[in-house]
């Protein structure tokens, strides 16, 4: 999980941090380029280097915001006051009358609009119900799966090391925390991906970067297969095929996985240095292509034939970043978008021209991670507690019990 920073200049160093290379990507070189003109207050080169930055990171709204600051510094009004609009009308929330870099704008008729479709961004949009309370609190559970056959829920706990139904029966207990979970039920399988994290009660820090896949018989428990991962980092988000095959995205140092039904060797899809921080991959109705979001660089397809790799570009107002939880619904794409503010639900169209904010704001959301589609209802999870520990994975002083959620929303078969 990653939460980018919102403010004006300074959010571009976060992007920096993630997938270092001996050979830089563009997108790299330019991100660094950009970071440096906001140092040296060097706004002409700050302006040229995000123009080219954000075809290539197309789903960054920070991209957005530092180049609407940047044209409004350089005095450039239209193009300033057009990148806000794209900001406000793609639902995000921002508190662009604080920022200093807009003090040119703040007597025009369009600010003041543009800060009117902010707050109406601010209000609740509802459209799950309560389906259970999961029964322990604290669990921090990253994601949900299901079970066909015995019509269960499956969580898994990154605090506990373990996976647990909904009515709080542990159903596997593991060394490290437990982050994607899939079913296939097929071959009666959950599949579990698992590695260290600090957010861990009993982890050792010599686990540091390690990760593995975990199967277990859906009916008895039993652990049936181990698959320690190649690459280092964090196993965090995964899909499965309809013959099995797992996709899995590494999302600390960037790396897109998969494992062939009946394999026991993973093997690397990407280049290094293309997936900065890639989340929840799915794949398309025929299975040739795999989507996958990146945390900061919007939405990604790749040939599987070929594994090449395209990134789909949004219509003006729509921000493909900050997705964890990502789903192939129909002809649209189900995002969970905890790393834009508000976190939210969405559809989106499967050329990214439109959207449908399904949750946002609501009581008891908090930070919403990955959820599981059933027919025609999508169940996640609210709530999930990641806002109650600090980016050491530590517990924040007055920190109360997080009560965890599954939540639905019907959206109907497509």
């Amino acid at each position: 999980m990653r939460l980018l920073a919102g403010s004006a200049f300074t959010a571009m160093a976060a992007c920096a941090l993630w997938g270092a290379e001996p050979s830089e990507a563009r997108w790299m070189v330019l991100n660094r380029a950009a970071r440096q003109a906001v140092e040296a207050k060097d706004y002409p080169k700050l302006r040229d280097a995000l123009m080219e930055l954000r075809p290539l990171l197309p789903g960054n709204a920070t991209v957005w915001y530092n180049l609407a600051a940047a044209n409004a510094r350089l005095g450039q009004r239209d193009d300033a006051l057009g990148g806000l609009q794209d900001l406000a009308g793609s639902g995000l929330i921002y508190d662009f009358s604080a920022d200093e870099d807009f003090a040119p704008l703040r007597a025009t008729a369009a600010f003041a609009a543009i800060l009117r479709q902010v707050e109406q961004n601010r209000k609740p949009v509802g459209r799950s119900t309560p389906v259970a309370v999961i029964a322990e609190h604290d669990l921090l559970p990253e994601d949900i799966a299901y079970d066909p056959k015995t019509h269960r829920f499956l969580i898994g706990s990154v605090t506990q090391c373990k996976i647990v139904t909904a009515d709080g029966r542990v159903f596997a207990k593991t060394d490290w925390p437990v982050m994607a979970l899939r079913v296939d039920a097929p071959r009666r399988i959950l599949w579990a991906a698992t590695g260290w994290l600090a957010h861990c009660l009993q982890c050792s820090a010599a686990d540091r970067d390690k990760s593995a896949l975990l199967a277990y018989h859906l009916d008895s428990g039993a652990l049936v297969a181990r698959i320690d991962c190649p690459v280092k980092g964090l196993l965090g988000d995964m899909t499965i095929s309809r013959g099995g095959d797992l996709y899995v995205s590494e999302g600390t140092y960037g790396a897109v996985l998969r494992l062939k039904a009946g394999s026991s060797t993973v093997e690397r899809l990407d280049t290094p240095g293309v997936f900065p921080s890639p989340q929840t991959p799915a794949l398309s109705a025929d299975e040739h292509t795999l989507y996958i979001p990146d945390y900061a660089r919007g939405i990604a397809s790749m040939e599987l034939k070929t594994r090449s790799v395209r990134w789909l570009q949004p219509a003006r107002g729509i921000a493909a970043g900050g997705i964890d939880g990502f789903y192939r619904y129909g002809n649209s794409f189900l995002a969970v978008q905890n790393g834009v503010k508000p976190e939210r639900l969405v559809l989106f169209s499967a050329n990214l021209a439109t959207q449908e904010v399904l949750e946002a704001n609501t009581p008891g959301l908090g930070v919403p991670t990955h959820g599981t589609l059933v027919g025609g209802d999508f169940y996640f999870i609210a709530q999930t507690g990641w806002d109650a520990y600090d980016d050491d994975g530590k517990r924040k002083p007055g920190a109360a019990p997080v009560e965890s959620q599954i939540r639905k929303i019907a959206l109907g078969k497509r």
